[in-house]
């Protein structure tokens, strides 16, 4: 199992598209988290509403509101990124034809698929740490240029926010990887991932503000649980003028029993199928 893990990982970490997709989700990260509220915050004129609007805009982006704003991200914009990630630590072995050799030596092959889990769950904990890093060091850079005082998360709440940020990850990759082994393809489980999680989820949420017996559908989903998580360690609702994706909730534990369900199943059910049929 060890051996797999460490196979994985030296996949993995020289793999460009695995850098390249976390380098790209930092840099969204700061742009819709700090860079857009900031510029249009520098962009009101002194009028006294709009003076309202760019303090509270300032705010958003200083250290005392880390967490919400980190966190918030995650459902909608993280989500996305990672579903893409887990599909492409898998999907490319079929594409290159890799599977055929690592299948036919050893460990076996669901050892394989378990070490490739758990190095996945490895990179979606790296990609949630240095989301909240670059974040508190952003802030903390504005709020010395702006000469506000740096009101810092406490440790528990900003931990709690990293874990979710770190579930909400985890949950999405792993659909991006099981559907790159049942299609046995990184291209089309892209492709599924994105519209699955970003067309047909929202759009189940959307009609569930019209007819209430899809609340009960909505519950269970990817996206709004990851959202109704964000929502309960303190991000805005959507409603409520938030980030996009984050719902209300005034729970935790029903979103991440959700979501660890989705962990759970998809690396289990992709797991079997991999041990379970051809390659090609």
């Amino acid at each position: 199992m060890m051996a797999a893990v460490r196979a994985a990982w030296f996949a993995d970490r020289k793999r460009p598209a695995v850098w390249t997709v976390t380098a790209t989700w930092l840099v969204l990260a700061l742009g819709f988290g700090i860079g857009v509220p900031y510029l249009v915050h520098l962009a009101l004129t002194g009028d006294p509403e709009e003076a309202k609007s760019a303090e509270s805009l300032l705010a958003a982006v200083l250290p005392g509101q880390l967490v919400p704003t980190g966190i918030g991200l995650f459902p909608l914009f993280g989500g996305a990124i990672l579903v893409i990630l887990g599909a492409l630590v898998v999907g490319n072995e079929y594409r290159w034809g890799t599977w055929n050799l690592v299948f036919t030596q050893r460990p076996r092959r669901v050892q394989v698929m378990a070490g490739q889990a758990v190095v996945l769950c490895g990179l979606t904990l790296l990609i949630a740490v240095l989301t909240f890093g670059v974040l508190a060091l952003t802030t903390g850079s504005l709020a010395a240029v702006e000469g506000r005082s740096a009101d810092w998360p406490s440790a528990g709440r900003l931990l709690a926010a990293v874990a979710g940020a770190w579930l909400i990850c985890t949950a999405h990759a792993a659909v991006g990887w099981f559907l790159a082994i049942a299609f046995r393809s990184a291209t089309t489980a892209i492709a599924v991932g994105l519209i699955w999680t970003l067309v047909l989820e929202n759009a189940v949420s959307a009609l569930a503000l019209a007819l209430s017996p899809l609340t009960v559908l909505q519950k269970v989903l990817l996206a709004p649980s990851s959202g109704a998580l964000a929502g309960a360690l303190g991000a805005r609702s959507q409603f409520d003028g938030g980030t996009p994706g984050v719902l209300e909730s005034s729970s935790a534990l029903m979103p991440t029993l959700v979501l660890l369900g989705y962990v759970l199943v998809m690396f289990t059910t992709g797991s079997w199928l991999a041990t379970r049929r051809d390659v090609g």
